[in-house]
């Protein structure tokens, strides 16, 4: 079978599996430049590849300039990602045995490095809440920062929010995230205040409509992640907070969740969606750094001192 063919196979059976439209066209984009460097070689036929080829690729993709880091070489993460979407194809090629030797186990990916999360600060978040405007987008975009401050959504679930998943009273969201799993998250009393007054500005009629969007553009279309991901663009620009990007917004809920007390990390796990705790685990430890620095602010060692 070409490798093309098998590519072909593999996407259907992701379909099929139910998987999402972003999860589906990240393994095409991985596959892809896989099978183009394959080519290059003139392999064309999936029962061709050895261990051999891909540990020659995995060297390739880690001297190689990344397109978007200026020149710069692919992090280990990236070189995990790139090799972890090759892992799960193959894989699917030994399982319809498109390929004899279940050479998939053998693939190594480096250790990725786990840089320190620099939270937004309260006063930095102040800052982004208070620079909207009192026009409809200005309120718009102000529940939307705060719902990723407050309920720590990704970008798609945001733009995905409907009307009939809101439960003002209660202080409640339900939300559709990865893998089309059903959650709800807590919402907090500014939240929906904020979220109100989006409302009352929109002035939306048929609350009762399943179709209605919460957030519209001002085409009066849903709005999209890529338009979310472009108001924090501007937000940067707007604030001169240089290091602000979306998930940002998502790594600081998490660690003020935890740092506050506002619950445990099985709790944090439920409302951020994940899927593993051990995905979750990774804000104790940065919730933990938080909590020092805020007892330094009280006395130090040196301070002590005579």
């Amino acid at each position: 079978m070409t490798l093309e063919n098998s590519l072909k196979s593999f996407i259907l059976d992701q379909r099929l599996k139910g998987n999402t439209d972003n999860t589906i066209k990240g393994y095409q984009r991985f596959i892809n430049l896989f099978i183009t460097w394959l080519a290059e070689r003139n392999i064309t036929f999936i029962s061709d590849i050895t261990l051999h080829h891909v540990r020659e690729y995995q060297l390739y993709i880690t001297d190689k300039p990344a397109e978007r880091r200026g020149g710069e070489r692919l992090t280990r993460r990236s070189i995990q990602t790139y090799m972890r979407h090759i892992k799960v194809f193959l894989a699917y090629c030994h399982s319809e045995e498109f390929i004899s030797e279940p050479f998939h186990l053998k693939i190594k990916t480096p250790k990725a490095e786990r840089p320190v999360i620099e939270i937004l600060t309260d006063d930095e978040i102040d800052i982004i809440i208070n620079t909207f405007s009192k026009s409809e987008t200005g309120l718009r975009n102000r529940a939307i920062v705060s719902l990723l401050f407050d309920c720590g959504l990704r970008l798609s679930e945001v733009s995905g929010i409907k009307i009939t998943d809101i439960n003002f009273e209660k202080g409640y969201l339900k939300v559709f995230g990865k893998g089309l799993k059903e959650r709800i998250v807590p919402l907090g009393l500014k939240v929906r205040r904020f979220m109100l007054a989006y409302v009352h500005k929109r002035r939306i009629a048929d609350v009762g409509d399943d179709n209605v969007y919460f957030f519209l553009s001002q085409a009066r279309k849903p709005i999209t992640s890529h338009c979310i991901g472009s108001l924090m663009q501007r937000l940067k620009k707007r604030t001169g907070i240089i290091r602000l990007h979306a998930h940002l917004f998502r790594h600081t809920f998490a660690t003020n969740f935890l740092v506050h007390g506002l619950g445990d990390v099985y709790e944090l796990s439920r409302i951020l969606g994940h899927s593993e705790i051990r995905v979750t685990e990774m804000y104790l430890q940065l919730a933990s750094y938080y909590t020092i620095i805020e007892k330094r602010k009280r006395v130090s060692y040196m301070d002590t001192r005579a």
